[in-house]
């Protein structure tokens, strides 16, 4: 009996084993960042970056590529031919011509075989190509606009990462600040509920604080909502399983904070002096802008090189050969030929005037596309100064905002417990100062986050953001 119970255990022992691991491996895994660890995981893991990373590679050995177009090439050809009987019967001219056939002691000597082989070296290398050599110029700016866009793609994972730990922080203090409300919504109904039954509330206020209730359950839910998302978006931009519980740390670099404190004491004239940058210099910093001009370079090469089409091609070709018969050995005589071809067209059926053509628009589009992008910048550079703007002022208003409404409450509050005031005061006071706290938190970070959008657009991201 006992080595039974012993047996039992065993087994009840590892099946709950069991059921502990397959638990612990299905638990999400869970995390805790910071704003420079989830920047630094940004730029390490996110498949943006990493794409144009490879994008930047690619065009490098492009560029290398189109340089080995100039350099001469080299092959070894070797082939092998079998002809059947008939066919050699009547290309072997020396077979009728044996022994004394042939005065003087003249011989032919065979130069057709049934199995033979033939070797060459050959040297081929372009002189004069302007396709070619345009092409050069096409790769190195290529290279250039790669360069450009891992950058631009690097500040923009930037911006997105810190905005959005932003976000989870905002969304986390309002949805801790809503539970508050929600546990002391709850109170005031059941406290309402009591007096009630003791005769002392009527059924319209006990009511009205049930409504209050609901109301409260129903922003928790939306807050909690808007928390969800988030989270899942700073969890897809670090690359993140989408099932990874994230913690963030609720303190802001103090490099951040300062720049934001010296930002609000700024005068309105100062801070327009930060967006007042002419066209050269916003294109330098923006690395958005930066590709966007290459391309436009592009283009124009692009057109230049229709023209090439017109422009005579000259090339070389060297070539070392053994003459092809019956042996593998290389032990016949050896032919050297040398070749310079020179061709020019003359007429492709309108073909070049058509590609010109092409070329010319798709260059006067990219000029077009650039201009456009380029006053896209100045306008969201324009809104998010103005945004700038306006949440410095709300935030200060905000912030008073909330000293007036706590103030306001408290005295509610008193007068409530007096009987002076209504429970519709009372509550309406509670509200305005839960919205107030809120807009307050709101102001806070949207106020951080415009900051970052602004320097993110006039490349200055690296003056508050270390990467």
């Amino acid at each position: 009996m006992i080595i039974r119970l012993n047996r039992i255990n065993f087994i009840v022992l590892f099946v709950l084993l069991f059921i502990s691991l397959v638990r612990s491996q299905d638990a999400p895994e869970r995390v805790f960042l910071t704003m420079d660890e989830a920047i630094q995981r940004s730029l390490g893991y996110n498949n943006q970056v990493r794409a144009s990373e490879y994008g930047l590679k690619k065009a490098t050995w492009q560029k290398r590529y189109a340089w080995t177009q100039l350099f001469p090439r080299v092959t070894l050809n070797t082939r092998y031919t079998w002809i059947d009987d008939s066919t050699f019967a009547l290309r072997d001219f020396s077979r009728y011509f044996q022994g004394d056939d042939l005065p003087f002691g003249i011989q032919i000597p065979q130069t057709v075989f049934q199995n033979s082989y033939y070797t060459s070296i050959d040297v081929s290398m372009t002189l004069f190509d302007g396709a070619l050599l345009n092409g050069l110029f096409i790769a190195n700016s290529n290279e250039d606009v790669a360069s450009h866009l891992d950058e631009s793609a690097r500040r923009n994972i930037i911006f997105i990462a810190v905005k959005s730990f932003l976000d989870v922080l905002k969304n986390e203090e309002i949805l801790n600040l809503q539970k508050e409300y929600l546990i002391l919504s709850r109170l005031n109904y059941e406290k309402a509920e009591r007096l009630h039954q003791a005769g002392r509330y009527s059924k319209a206020e006990v009511l009205r604080w049930k409504v209050d209730l609901q109301q409260q359950k129903s922003i928790l839910v939306s807050s909690e909502s808007v928390d969800r998302s988030v989270r899942s978006t700073l969890l897809r931009v670090l690359s993140f399983d989408m099932r990874t519980q994230i913690d963030v740390d609720k303190n802001i670099p103090e490099y951040i904070i300062d720049e934001a404190t010296r930002l609000s004491q700024l005068t309105e004239d100062q801070i327009l002096e930060i967006v007042d940058i002419d066209d050269q210099n916003l294109i330098e910093a923006n690395a958005a802008l930066s590709a966007a001009m290459e391309n436009e370079y592009i283009s124009k090469l692009l057109y230049r090189n229709s023209f090439t089409n017109y422009m005579p091609n000259v090339a070389l070709s060297y070539s070392y050969a053994w003459r092809e018969n019956n042996t593998l050995k290389l032990d016949d005589y050896s032919p050297q030929t040398l070749t310079i071809n020179f061709s020019i067209p003359l007429f492709t059926s309108f073909q070049n005037l058509t590609d010109v053509k092409t070329q010319y628009y798709a260059y006067k589009q990219s000029q077009e596309n650039f201009q456009d992008q380029l006053q896209n910048t100045r306008l969201l550079l324009t809104q998010a100064m103005n945004n700038l703007l306006n949440l410095r002022t709300q935030k200060e208003l905000s912030a008073v905002n909330v000293e007036y409404t706590e103030r306001n409450y408290r005295i509610v509050e008193q007068q409530k417990e007096q009987g002076l005031v209504s429970n519709i005061d009372f509550i309406d006071a509670k509200l305005n100062l839960q919205n107030a706290k809120i807009q307050d938190i709101s102001n806070h970070y949207d106020f951080i986050t415009s900051m970052v959008e602004l320097y993110y657009l006039l490349g200055n991201l690296d003056s508050i953001i270390d990467y």
